[in-house]
């Protein structure tokens, strides 16, 4: 479903991926980790052409990204993402947020996008909010309403950056919950996270991530019960001692 063949970028000096090779197979959840600045989310918003590269190749679904236009505008349809904040546009009911897409990219009907949206919703544990407008949601909520957005779109592969960074924690677990529900419906997804419990329950593969290269690529299971680099170990030693 994602191709990622020997990507490279740079801001300045700084070189953030390195020749980074990775490859999600449909219905695959792949959980990309690694310290700050290990570039997981420039990889991730590399994924959808949020973020350039210099050299390399990504494809979806057998598909070449495109650098611009129609094309790019087309794939990014099918590329659901979730950002740390929550985008949703505040202006907009929660049901035209989620509405909004489906109208005006996929050019269906209000009456079919508004039950679609709805289900979502329902699905998402935010139904009864529909009429509201984000700022009266908490945040939780609002990042699973934007999660519904995204599936309003229909979309093949779904990317998370570091989607529950900035809730307060009891609303984390209420986030946590609807990702991995949609992990276990099949869902192709690709979630760079911190949440150490998320990567053990729902992933498929840990991707670790260090100065911008892929340092371990292998089951939660082998991760973190036997990681072969030393920054995995140093790594997996701060966070799961804490």
């Amino acid at each position: 479903m994602v191709q990622v063949e020997g990507v490279n970028k740079h801001f300045g000096d700084l070189h953030v991926l390195q020749d980074i090779d990775l490859t999600v197979a449909k219905g695959e959840v792949v959980v990309v980790l690694g310290p700050s600045g290990s570039g997981k989310s420039t990889l991730c918003r590399a994924i959808n052409r949020l973020e350039t590269f210099e050299t390399g190749t990504i494809k979806i679904d057998g598909t070449l990204l495109p650098d611009e236009g129609k094309e790019l505008a087309r794939l990014r349809a099918d590329v659901g993402m979730v950002f740390q904040s929550f985008n949703l546009f505040a202006h907009k009911t929660i049901l035209e947020n989620v509405t909004l897409g489906p109208i005006k990219v996929r050019k269906k009907k209000k009456a079919e996008a508004n039950q679609k949206a709805n289900d979502l919703l329902e699905r998402v544990g935010v139904a009864h909010q529909a009429a509201k407008y984000p700022a009266q949601l908490s945040g939780g909520q609002q990042q699973r309403v934007a999660i519904a957005r995204s599936l309003a779109m229909d979309p093949k592969v779904m990317l998370f950056d570091e989607p529950t960074s900035a809730l307060d924690p009891e609303m984390i677990n209420e986030v946590l919950d609807v990702m991995t529900e949609l992990a276990e419906s099949g869902m192709t997804m690709i979630v760079v996270t911190h949440e150490m419990g998320f990567a053990r329950r729902a992933a498929d593969r840990v991707v670790f991530m260090s100065d911008g290269e892929i340092l371990e690529d292998a089951t939660p299971d082998e991760f973190f019960t036997n990681a072969q680099s030393e920054r995995a170990k140093d790594f997996l030693g701060k966070i799961l001692t804490h």
